[in-house]
């Protein structure tokens, strides 16, 4: 992901099923149940700022010169206890350096009441892999007994240095998912350019079989222009280009609804990167 680059290689999300070359990218994960503690689906409040002791980041990028940071703080009177699992794109095990705690894909964290938590991962030029991280909270003390969690917010900050350019850097607030639905706005007019990246990630018992994804895009008005029903493997990360996969977007703004065909078979966390031009920012989806 590249957004410094000259227009025809301004961005490329590694896939192996797909590599686009896009200015503008809109991202959306999709994040099977199983990794988390289990919370009742109308508690979910996906798409905003939570204190859930699970949460997502939707987006780990690394070379092409981005740089991310994790910010995590104990809002509570009891330490936090936690463990950030990185994965990639094919849902394995991500090895990434984070500047002070070394180069792992899985760390355990402590953060003291009323502290906050800072993980740099430091800017790679390498050629770029994408993967996502999944940070959970647990206690110490008898099974059962969740007392000694303390809350936590978290914020993901973005940064990409290029020769020449500005210095752009964009932020998001770190949720937890929802399940029924997750809408974003999209916007493919003039300059600007959309993706979407689908990740399903395992469940307690592991199934091969596939999960069906029914995508609805509208436009501004709210009539449907197209939709679509998306199999893809559990525990893989799928980039679509809006533009490609769905034509009837191009020179138009409107909504992309993802919702699972089987409902609940699925939680639902997004995140959408847009860019235009060379600059570029995060806007979080609605989700329920």
């Amino acid at each position: 992901m590249n957004p410094s680059a000259p227009l025809p290689s301004r961005l490329c999300i590694m896939n192996d099923m797909r590599c686009t070359l896009q200015p503008f990218i809109m991202s959306m994960l999709l994040v099977a149940p199983g990794l988390a503690a289990s919370q009742d689906a109308s508690t979910k409040e996906a798409g905003s700022l939570t204190t859930y002791i699970t949460k997502i980041i939707p987006m780990i990028i690394v070379g092409d010169g981005w740089s991310q940071r994790i910010v995590l703080q104990n809002v509570d009177k009891w330490s936090t206890v936690s463990r950030l699992q990185v994965f990639t794109k094919d849902g394995d095990p991500f090895p990434i350096e984070i500047r002070g705690f070394g180069t792992a894909s899985s760390f355990t964290l402590n953060i003291q009441p009323g502290n906050t938590l800072v993980l740099d991962l430091p800017a790679k030029y390498e050629p770029q892999k994408l993967g996502w991280a999944y940070f959970e909270q647990y206690t110490t003390g008898p099974s059962g007994d969740y007392s000694g969690i303390g809350d936590t917010f978290g914020q993901l900050i973005f940064r990409k240095q290029t020769p020449g350019l500005p210095d752009f850097m964009c932020s998001m607030i770190l949720s937890d998912r929802g399940y029924d639905k997750l809408t974003a706005f999209f916007d493919n007019t003039g300059v600007n350019y959309t993706g979407m990246g689908i990740l399903t990630s395992s469940t307690p018992s592991p199934s091969t079989s596939p999960l069906s994804l029914r995508v609805t895009v509208r436009d501004i008005a709210g009539t449907v222009i197209s939709q679509k029903t998306i199999t893809q493997k559990r525990a893989t990360l799928y980039w679509m280009n809006l533009g490609v996969d769905f034509p009837e977007t191009v020179g138009r703004m409107g909504t992309f609804e993802v919702e699972p065909i089987d409902k609940y078979s699925t939680s639902l966390t997004g995140v959408s990167l847009q860019f235009s031009g060379s600059a570029f920012t995060f806007v979080t989806p609605f989700e329920k």
